[in-house]
């Protein structure tokens, strides 16, 4: 673990583009650290953080409006100190990240993120790892860690810890629709469109409409899963 620097950052994009990274925004130098990635075109995101809600706070007023995998590895709420959990719901244009496994977060969180927060800043995200198509007892390394995948969670040897997910698109959107009743065409901006939007596209990127770039996923209603896709407007799947 190491502190957050933007020479880094560089280095890293001198390779391949950054669009956007996480950090503890408590870490020394975390609000200039903000500042300095969007001089340079890259999102901050607060993440794997035990930041209290004063420590976002700097951050905050240097831009950052970003929050990885929400309510997953972050100071959680409580009635003295409402953490980064709190932030979430409490500053509204804060953009959150919501893994809809069902197993990252409950049925009910799920429930209470999408039904008392401004979906125009929750980000529907799948936080998939390799396994994701894989049947249990797929055993492979990230990062030096052994993960092993069973009952359909993808979790560490050692510790028992969730590693990631092993969730599809369609699948996510299904559990949040079937937990909230929410009608699919309010759900859908929370897929596409937000992250669109906050990566600087969405006048041509994340929507069906008229302008917009044909990039499309179509979904079978019965499995949830592809059954086509477009890219410009041609179908290649």
């Amino acid at each position: 673990m190491r502190k957050p620097a933007i020479a880094e950052v560089k280095a890293i994009a001198r390779i391949f583009p950054v669009r956007q990274i996480s950090y503890a925004v408590e870490t020394e130098g975390g609000a200039k650290f903000a500042k300095e990635c969007f001089k340079i075109g890259v999102v901050p995101s607060c993440g794997h953080t035990g930041a209290k809600f004063a420590d976002l706070m700097p951050a905050y007023r240097n831009g950052l409006r970003h929050m990885t995998h929400f309510c997953n590895q972050m100071t959680p709420l409580h009635h003295r100190e409402i953490g980064m959990v709190g932030a979430g719901f409490l500053i509204e244009d804060l953009n959150t990240e919501v893994i809809c496994d069902k197993i990252h977060l409950c049925p009910d969180m799920l429930r209470l993120i999408f039904t008392r927060r401004n979906l125009a800043h929750v980000q529907m995200i799948t936080d998939s790892l390799r396994c994701s198509h894989c049947k249990d007892g797929y055993a492979f390394t990230m990062g030096g860690l052994e993960v092993k995948l069973e009952h359909g969670e993808a979790r560490l040897v050692k510790g028992g810890n969730l590693a990631g997910s092993t969730l599809w698109m369609g699948m996510g959107l299904k559990n949040v629709h079937d937990v909230t009743g929410l009608p699919l065409k309010d759900l859908v901006r929370t897929t596409s469109w937000n992250q669109a939007i906050e990566q600087g596209w969405g006048d041509t990127l994340g929507k069906v409409e008229k302008g917009y770039t044909a990039d499309l996923v179509v979904i079978n209603p019965r499995s949830w899963k592809p059954s086509a896709v477009f890219v410009d407007g041609v179908q290649r799947i």
